[in-house]
């Protein structure tokens, strides 16, 4: 298997995974979530830098780090003020895909078949939407939506770096880390009771998790593979069907035979439209 296409399926099946270990304390506040992600992302990423050998420090990826970590406190907000946790997940994912989509086009001159390209994209965005569990007024949307488009662009300083994976993983690890743990110094003391252990646990395994998926995601939108960031980005975005099967499976989400049927519909919309995408790389 051509290594942007492994690359895409390991970010798929991480990132839809690494909430899995947290959903047990639904209840501990967002910004140490963060935090302990951010930890656990830093700590896998020393790991892999000590195991390869190759540790570089580069202002570039801890830009990029603190610009995902914009992109985050963007959908935490919008949890909260947007008041449907899977609708903030479908719009920043959707708007994500469409981003980098378009940032592949414009900024890089990606070569995709059109024709084949452009109903890719629009199942994909359909097939999010088929998953939003209401309707929310547009004016209290530009918060996901503003998230989706800060995930769609923050791995551009990637592309422009010159850099490897292992080069610069870790100062993208590093920005994360500074900023998300900056965010629960200036915010997330506030949010109630942080002290559990447990938690913080389980939030760094999740972000180690999460980090594993990250490099995934370098690897599908590498300049040298055959994906781009046109189609490569995009199409770690089906992770978003992974975490709805764990909620399924493990959580008893989406009871009922409508909504069920509206999972099973969704999935294969947004499969279909992401085998378009694939093959629309030319």
């Amino acid at each position: 298997m051509d290594s942007s296409y492994l690359g895409a399926v390991v970010a798929i099946l991480a990132f839809g995974s690494y909430m899995v270990p947290t959903r047990r304390f639904p209840a501990f506040p967002a910004f140490a979530s963060l935090a302990a992600i951010g930890i656990g992302a830093l700590l896998l990423s020393v790991v892999v830098a000590l195991s390869s050998g190759v540790f570089a420090l580069s202002p570039v990826g801890v830009i990029s780090g603190l610009t995902w970590v914009v992109g985050g406190a963007l959908c935490f907000y919008a949890v909260q003020r947007e008041a449907d946790l899977a609708g903030t997940n479908v719009r920043s994912c959707g708007t994500c895909v469409l981003t980098s989509f378009l940032c592949g086009l414009v900024v890089f001159h990606d070569s995709v078949n059109f024709p084949v390209a452009l109903p890719a994209i629009a199942l994909l965005i359909a097939g999010l939407m088929i998953l939003a569990p209401q309707k929310v007024s547009p004016w209290r949307q530009w918060r996901s939506i503003c998230g989706g488009v800060v995930y769609g662009v923050h791995l551009l300083p990637f592309q422009f770096s010159g850099l490897s994976v292992l080069e610069f993983a870790p100062s993208y690890a590093l920005g994360i880390c500074l900023g998300s743990l900056a965010l629960f110094l200036l915010f997330g003391r506030r949010q109630g009771n942080f002290k559990v252990k447990a938690p913080w646990v389980t939030g760094v395994f999740a972000g180690a998790l999460w980090m594993v998926g990250t490099h995934g995601s370098f690897w599908a939108i590498d300049p040298a593979g055959s994906l781009g960031y046109a189609v490569g980005y995009p199409l770690t975005q089906l992770n978003l069907l992974v975490n709805v099967g764990w909620g399924v499976l493990l959580f008893g989400e989406y009871k009922g035979r409508g909504a069920k049927c509206r999972i099973l519909g969704s999935a294969a919309v947004i499969l279909l439209g992401a085998v378009l995408l694939a093959v629309s790389k030319t």
